[in-house]
């Protein structure tokens, strides 16, 4: 499976999860509980049971589209912001040690 693949998989199941919002979310547990004869407690108990689950799944959408984005960057070489923050410190680390032409010419 080709990054692009991976991170189209990866969109698709973002947008199915966000769909579920809280009142969709409601609404199946009510027809749950009607369907099953579940009791309030019980109907409470499946949609945060629900709601754990799509946020675990969203925990891991959001891990692997940063494997992917982190992978696809990899394979472009570009450089990742940790690296330019590091060089932009020893760029700064070497100007400190350099007198300014027109100390010097002084």
């Amino acid at each position: 499976m080709s990054i692009w693949d991976a991170l189209e998989k990866a969109a698709y199941t973002g947008l199915g999860l966000a769909a579920l919002t809280k009142d969709k979310l409601d609404e199946a547990v009510d027809t749950l509980k009607k369907e099953r004869g579940l009791t309030e407690e019980e109907g409470r108990r499946l949609a945060e049971e629900m709601k754990d689950g799509a946020e675990a799944a969203r925990k891991k959408l959001d891990e692997r589209v940063d494997e992917a984005v982190e992978k696809a960057l990899a394979e472009m070489h570009l450089a990742s912001r940790k690296e330019l923050e590091a060089l932009k410190a020893r760029v700064e680390i070497l100007e400190s040690g350099l007198e300014p032409k027109d100390a010097a010419e002084k």
